[in-house]
């Protein structure tokens, strides 16, 4: 048994293994496969991210993660600024400067205060 196995781990040693793009593909696919329309797809997805995984061609997967990383990070960086705004937003308000429109974050439930732009030091009056 141990005589295959190092047979196997020989075999796949040059392999370029499982990166995020074929963890995502995998994730696709059998997301893919649950419904009847789109099975094909998914086993698509699976068959390609396998491929991927047991290729010897490490530059061109390389290639391949980073053409993937560089359309994902937009839409993952949207998401999370979103999420923080979210998750802040219960401690926390937004005022916008009237003069100069900066962004202020003020703490929530202090009542009618002053709140003086550090921009341009304009005060104005409003509650929080």
């Amino acid at each position: 048994m141990n005589k295959y196995l190092n047979k196997i781990l020989y075999y796949f040693r040059d392999s370029y293994g499982i990166d995020k793009l074929s963890t995502h593909l995998y994730i696709a696919g059998f997301i893919f496969s649950l419904f009847r329309y789109s099975a094909t797809f998914g086993f698509v997805c699976i068959i390609y991210s396998t491929w991927r995984c047991l290729s010897r061609n490490k530059y061109r997967r390389y290639k391949e993660l980073q053409a993937y990383e560089n359309f994902i990070s937009p839409l993952v960086r949207r998401v999370k600024t979103h999420k923080n705004l979210f998750d802040n937003s219960r401690y926390y308000k937004i005022f916008r400067c009237p003069n100069c429109s900066q962004k202020m974050r003020v703490p929530r439930h202090k009542g009618k205060i002053t709140i003086t732009c550090r921009k341009c030091g304009t005060t104005f009056k409003r509650r929080s």
